[in-house]
């Protein structure tokens, strides 16, 4: 398939060289030109998938878009209203999307900006991308682990079950319907494993891990109260990639995160206490704001309030 990947950090790195290994013609795109900057005809990886291979570099994103029957975005959320909102202009025919990661609602802000012009292309999610990858001081990608199974949501929900079939025809992996966009948000992990780690107390055994049990509960709480009883468990979505990641996430794309989770939990009046003092602590500690979700602060009002009343 011609794939275009929007995110040239390590994440959209490794899900372009894992696609292009498959054969797939990959285009890679990066915002800033940060990612790409080094590149020519190639992407070089090493570690479980090691090589060099052939993509295309896009100079823009009406590019990176105009050709592509599938499109991978690998973009931090407050990059993301701004982006999509370019991206539903560049728009050629309707190629099916996948957010790797969700992004909170993304999907649902794109479907939004898409619609605007009168198309709805196939929109998805997944709750953890297919590898786990940190780029090296020399450029190079490493690509530590390879999941063994994906976890894909859908918008419409109807639209799921095609869009598992296209994850595992591009990554060559076993993906699971997850149900929608709004449990892939949920689903994903990255927040509360970031949290956890810079929360807990250093020096004591099993910190992290209890914190981040603790933060998973409410996070399923959540899920329950608003219907999606299917999240994959914290402790499949870090065993299977091998553990904590290397690389650290951005305090904003945590605090974020965070921010997400605790507006999904007030539309459904659960508590969370520990995911909101993990909030106001880092909020306090980085002397700003991660609230509201940047996503959610560009998606209209009757859009949201009809994904979250379809939650129950």
């Amino acid at each position: 398939m011609r794939v275009a990947v929007l995110g040239a950090g390590p994440s959209g790195s490794a899900m372009a060289a894992l696609m292009a290994w498959r054969g797939h013609d990959v285009t890679l795109w990066s915002p800033r030109g940060g990612g790409t900057r080094h590149l020519g005809h190639e992407l070089m990886t090493r570690g479980v998938l090691a090589g060099a291979w052939r993509i295309r570099v896009a100079a823009d994103l009406w590019r990176a878009a105009e050709v592509a029957e599938a499109i991978l975005i690998a973009l931090p959320p407050a990059a993301q209203p701004s982006i999509l909102q370019r991206l539903a202009s560049a728009l050629v025919g309707t190629p099916d999307i996948l957010f790797a990661p969700a992004g909170g609602l993304a999907p649902a802000l794109l479907h939004q900006f898409a619609t605007a012009r009168g198309f709805v292309p196939r929109l998805g999610a997944l709750a953890v991308p297919p590898a786990l990858a940190a780029r090296g001081a020399d450029g190079v990608v490493e690509v530590m682990a390879l999941r063994p199974r994906l976890w894909v949501g859908g918008l419409p929900p109807g639209a799921t079950h095609d869009l598992v079939t296209l994850t595992e025809r591009l990554f060559g992996l076993p993906a699971v319907p997850i149900g929608d966009i709004l449990a892939a948000g949920l689903a994903e992990p990255g927040a509360l494993v970031e949290a956890a780690r810079i929360l807990a107390p250093p020096g004591v055994a099993h910190a992290v891990g209890r914190l981040l049990l603790g933060l998973a509960a409410e996070r399923d709480a959540v899920g329950k109260a608003m219907g999606r009883h299917d999240l994959p468990g914290i402790a499949a979505l870090v065993s299977e990639q091998g553990g904590l990641p290397a690389e650290r996430r951005p305090l904003a794309e945590t605090g974020g995160g965070l921010a997400f989770l605790e507006a999904m939990a007030r539309a459904s009046r659960t508590p969370v206490p520990l995911v909101s003092s993990a909030l106001q602590v880092l909020e306090t500690a980085a002397g700003e704001s991660f609230s509201p979700h940047p996503v959610l602060a560009a998606l209209e009002p009757a859009p949201l309030a009809r994904l979250l009343g379809a939650a129950g």
